[in-house]
């Protein structure tokens, strides 16, 4: 009798194994982070779109951070927010007062000590010198769950996503052999307002790529 018992244990044992390397297969093959075009796709629709103020910095590969004061016409002019700039038109002439902090769109920030330093970014941007490559007409809708799995030490955790920034500093800094992978499905936001509900890491490259063409 106890041949036959412990030839069940066996059995399940093995059972539980197999179970365990089909869960590993299953996230490796979900993940977004081994596809390098995905993983580029996913940061560029998450990354800060410094287009909302070239009116006052001529380039969409920052912004500068609220609050600041800009000349218009020699006289001082608050910018507390987006808002503050919709008055204005292309053509008209706003200079920031210096120092201004800014944001690049790969979120690192800088302070900008004059107009000179400006220029020089404002140039770097021109040139293709600095991050600039924003998918600005599709949206993630958050919250996002990502699972991650480190075969070093055989570890799963999950990570929510919750904003833009967390999401694009999050991709940049899995490295080594982490495989990252979305738990779907997830939504997006299309430049159209309409919603996709998104099953698969093909259906997300697919509806991104079709969309770029309408991109501003």
């Amino acid at each position: 009798m106890k041949y036959i018992v412990y030839f069940m244990m066996l059995v399940m044992i093995a059972g539980c194994q197999k179970e365990e390397l089909t869960i590993v297969e299953g996230e490796d093959d979900e993940a977004f982070t081994d596809d390098r075009q995905l993983k580029s796709l996913l940061m560029s629709v998450v990354s800060h779109d410094g287009s909302f103020d070239d009116i006052v910095d001529n380039s969409s590969c920052f912004s500068i951070d609220f609050p600041y004061t800009c000349y218009y016409n020699g006289y001082p002019y608050p910018v507390n927010s987006i808002d503050d700039l919709a008055i204005f038109k292309n053509g008209d002439e706003l200079i920031p007062e210096f120092p201004v902090n800014i944001t690049f769109a790969d979120y690192l920030q800088a302070e900008v000590p004059d107009v000179t330093a400006f220029n020089q970014l404002i140039d770097l941007c021109a040139n293709g010198s600095l991050y600039n490559d924003i998918i600005n007409c599709v949206d993630i809708i958050y919250p996002v769950r990502i699972s991650v799995y480190d075969p070093s030490n055989s570890s799963f955790e999950t990570i929510i996503f919750e904003h833009d920034k967390q999401t694009f500093q999050s991709i940049v800094g899995f490295e080594g052999d982490r495989i990252a992978s979305i738990q779907y499905p997830i939504q997006l936001r299309m430049q159209n307002e309409v919603v996709l509900t998104i099953n698969s890491n093909d259906a997300l490259k697919t509806e991104i790529l079709s969309m770029i063409p309408f991109c501003e």
